[in-house]
């Protein structure tokens, strides 16, 4: 079997624009009756045990502005975070 998508897409121009309901569509969709069904509820499969918000972060930390920060910023980067 040989599974190979097409080499081509192609898209129609008024692929994003809104479609809008006719006065036809409209008047036709009152008159079509409604199927109300009862709602059938299953056995919960998902249980919460506890809710809690989580733990308060520390403060940030201002160590400059602009150009003249930027030598402790690495700084801070390479030896506390170890990012870099």
């Amino acid at each position: 079997m040989d599974f190979r998508l097409p080499a081509v897409l192609t898209v129609d121009e008024g692929l994003n624009t809104a479609r809008y309901p006719t006065l036809k569509g409209i008047m036709a969709a009152k008159k079509k009756p409604l199927e109300v069904k009862p709602v059938q509820l299953n056995e919960p499969k998902v249980t919460v045990k506890k809710m809690e918000l989580p733990p308060e972060r520390s403060a940030g930390k201002i160590i400059g502005e602009g150009a003249a920060a930027v030598p402790e910023l690495v700084r801070l980067l390479q030896m506390e975070a170890k990012v870099i």
